[in-house]
């Protein structure tokens, strides 16, 4: 018998939504083709592809570099306090000490570290680095491990939420190196190292939704860590407690109907051992932070402070993106106090994106709960009051209210833009697997013949890809718009640590005294608490950058007003031009100045004066020491004077340099 072909209507279709052979992609096909990839195997790809990525945040500064630390001008600020808290953590319990407390900054009074940014729990991670190579090393190796690190958690919470490959790829991208993160990177590790805060939603999710799991276990897992997200930031902490809590009244009022006594006993079962794990964590530190010496009260920003969001913060770019208009980019940088801290830039590409993935999948309570999140936090973001365009409009916001709240004062609003983040992502991450999902779950359509009329099908099979070629394109835009503006920059430690401090004569300042510098260590021109660490916290220093209490009790970053008053402020102006907060009637160096500054020594105990030629009128400075204390010992690059307290008792004679 005669074989008949098939009309040109009736031949079979490879699947139900693409068309005939050689018709155009179906981007869901391919979706679905890449979550067909073995889980382990992609896992893999994922992390080396986000370590590969990470690793041009700070070059020319490699992981781990002992020789260069973030910081445009200088090596000073918040980084050298920074790697100095994380120095102070493993020498401290190795050499017997308190971690919380500190005399070997600010002599005489110290310092409590359980009121300051300290992590203790990166300085114990870092610890082998640190004894090997120094803080700066550990400081520089975790801030690089910030960004895998962040992105691995979400991309690997993300996956337990949507099962799709893909989908949890470009969430954990899209967090771990969110604006957020990378402008905190230009200097804050505390507030860069998150890749705790998606485990902890993570685990209430487990304890309070899905209740698949021993609950006990997930409580003890709960428990460990917030007590290690304590030990990085308590401000992370608070803030992702604060969204925790916003995520749990959504649901509560979503899912009232189905909230019965075996899902509140199968939650008390988690949440009591979650309370223990932490309250054995946390009792000690907490009551540092409460009742030990040198806390201060109050909130260190005051509510009105400039650390918030503006209305315009997500669609207008900052100099922490490679790309954007100079006149917007100019605009964004006015937003916070530090285009730093303005991390809430999402780029209108990607918000129509999550717009329309909302609209697409209303009916997926997950994704709206996600996205409800996301916009809770990027309201908490915007402070107490409303900004448009850098403009005060009078019009309170919910924050006003959260941020008058006990042990809440300290929550600088504008660093809410994590969650928005974050929250952004899960939207991202469930819009992708359902585009996948929505391929993979359709019946195959090969080998039956489909009777249609061509003109219908080739309509179809157009107006979808062009459907999905535009989601592609904004998609490559969303993506273009947020690639950040790395490398970030970096200063040699050479620039701010002079030879003396790293060789065999930084040995003759006697271990456990007392010095005091030129410059004077004060924020942010804190350099010697850099050239302290280097000789491994041999001595003390008179100085220092870190939050103490003021006379009347509230918080400030500059040291101790030690009398007489006119020491510290004259080697302050002589440094920068500035008095700090103490008025002087005059800054000349006269005789009685001289005598003040051989008090000061007497008084304090200093046993040696380190002198680096810098800041505004070294040579005034230079001038003092010498009236005061003789001719110095030149060394290294820095002028020293050795027995300064036995000299301050003599008279002043001329000895040779």
């Amino acid at each position: 018998m005669e074989h008949t072909a098939d009309p040109p209507d009736a031949r079979p279709l490879r699947g139900s939504d693409s068309g005939p052979p050689g018709s155009s992609l179906d981007l869901r096909r391919v979706l679905a083709g890449i979550d067909r990839i073995a889980p382990a195997r992609f896992a893999t790809l994922v992390i080396l592809g986000y370590v590969a990525v990470s690793l041009t945040a700070y070059l020319p500064a490699w992981p781990g570099d002992p020789s260069r630390l973030v910081g445009a001008q200088c090596a000073c600020g918040d980084p050298v306090q920074q790697s100095w808290f994380l120095g102070w953590v493993p020498w401290a319990i190795v050499h017997g000490h308190n971690p919380f407390f500190t005399n070997w900054i600010d002599q005489p009074s110290g310092v409590n570290l359980a009121v300051n940014t300290e992590m203790p729990f990166l300085g114990l991670l870092a610890a082998p680095i640190t004894f090997a190579a120094g803080s700066v090393a550990s400081f520089g190796f975790l801030l690089w491990l910030a960004f895998p690190a962040s992105a691995t958690a979400a991309f690997f919470v993300l996956r337990r939420w949507t099962r799709s490959n893909l989908g949890s790829a470009c969430g954990g991208l899209l967090y771990g190196f969110s604006p957020y993160i990378v402008g905190e990177g230009f200097r804050h590790l505390n507030l860069t190292f998150v890749p705790l805060p998606p485990l902890i939603f993570m685990a209430l999710y487990e304890i309070l939704v899905e209740q698949r799991s021993d609950a006990r276990r997930w409580g003890v897992a709960l428990g460990l860590l917030v007590g290690a997200q304590y030990f990085i930031s308590s401000e992370v902490l608070s803030t992702t407690a604060v969204v925790a809590v916003v995520a749990a009244a959504i649901l509560l009022v979503a899912r009232h109907r189905s909230v019965d006594r075996r899902r509140l006993r199968h939650a008390l079962r988690a949440l009591v051992p979650a309370v223990l794990v932490t309250g054995v964590l946390l009792s000690y530190p907490v009551y540092y932070f409460l009742a030990g010496p040198q806390r201060f009260r109050g909130p260190v920003q005051l509510i009105g402070n400039r650390y918030r969001i503006d209305l315009l913060g997500p669609i207008i770019p900052t100099s922490a993106q490679l790309l954007g208009p100079s006149a917007l980019v100019s605009l964004g940088d006015k937003f916070t106090d530090g285009f730093y801290e303005n991390g809430s830039y999402l780029g209108i590409a990607l918000l129509l994106l999550v717009v329309w993935l909302l609209v697409r999948y209303r009916r997926d309570r997950a994704i709206l709960l996600a996205g409800s999140v996301a916009l809770v936090a990027y309201v908490l973001s915007l402070g107490p009051g409303l900004l448009v365009g850098n403009h005060r409009t009078g019009i309170p916001l919910p924050f006003d209210a959260i941020g008058r709240l006990p042990y809440l004062g300290n929550i600088l609003p504008a660093r809410f833009a994590l969650y928005e983040q974050f929250f952004v992502a899960v939207v991202l991450a469930l819009g992708i697997a359902h585009g996948a999902r929505a391929v993979a779950s359709r019946p195959s359509a090969q080998g039956v013949a489909i009777h249609a009329r061509p003109r219908r099908r080739l309509r179809t099979i157009t107006s979808r890809t062009a459907a999905q070629s535009l989601v592609a394109a904004v998609g490559a835009i969303a993506l273009v718009s947020l690639l950040p503006a790395w490398p970030t920059p970096t200063t040699p430690v050479s620039v701010s640590t002079p030879r003396f401090f790293t060789s065999p004569a930084a040995d003759r300042i006697p271990a456990g005294s007392v010095v005091l510098t030129y410059p004077f260590a004060v924020t942010p021109d804190d350099q010697a608490m850099l050239w302290q660490e280097a000789v491994h916290f041999r001595w003390k220093l008179v100085g220092g950058y870190a939050l103490i209490p003021s006379p009347d009790g509230t918080a400030r970053s500059q040291p101790p007003a030690l009398p007489p008053l006119r020491v510290q402020e004259f080697l302050a102006w002589a440094e920068s031009g500035n008095t700090n907060s103490h008025p002087m009637t005059t800054l000349t160096l006269d005789g009685r100045l001289v005598a003040d500054l051989r008090l000061y020594i007497r008084r304090y105990g200093i046993g040696t004066v380190v002198f680096d030629p810098v800041g505004r009128r070294p040579a005034l400075a230079l001038a003092l020491f010498e009236r005061a204390l003789g001719a110095p010992t030149s060394i290294g690059g820095v002028d020293v004077w050795f027995q300064t307290a036995r000299l301050a008792r003599e008279p002043v004679r001329s000895r040779p340099r």
